[in-house]
């Protein structure tokens, strides 16, 4: 079963913009298992911790997430990590954010977007 690593963008994407992202993923990939690093999982944290929407929707995000396989990260920055992880486990990414994207494709990584309310593999 393919692993997909999830960043905070793609989480918090879809509890802005509720969608049949589950669904969509299967349909592009077959059956998956969803990942969550302890760095990402910190940086919900930390957004959670405040007020208003965006923490309100770090909050749900990390919910969301807290079935999800859970992997550890080294001390690199969590792009850095989460690319490292896919790029070690043959895993994709899942990500709405464009640098992220961006060096997923450089490393050759697959990624897992958001285009008009859909997921869309690159």
């Amino acid at each position: 079963m393919t692993e997909v690593i999830f960043d905070s963008s793609f989480l918090m994407a879809v509890v802005e913009r509720p969608t049949t992202w589950q669904q969509d993923i299967v349909e592009k990939i077959g059956g998956f298992q969803p990942v969550l690093l302890d760095c990402v999982g910190a940086e919900l944290r930390e957004l959670s911790s405040g007020r208003g929407k965006r923490s309100r929707t770090a909050r749900v995000a990390l919910d969301m997430a807290s079935d999800f396989n859970q992997l550890p990260c080294g001390d690199a920055e969590v792009d850095d990590e989460i690319v490292s992880a896919a790029a070690g486990g043959r895993r994709l990414i899942a990500t709405t954010d464009r640098e992220l994207s961006r060096s997923a494709s450089a490393a050759r990584i697959p990624v897992i977007t958001l285009r008009k309310g859909r997921v869309a593999l690159d």
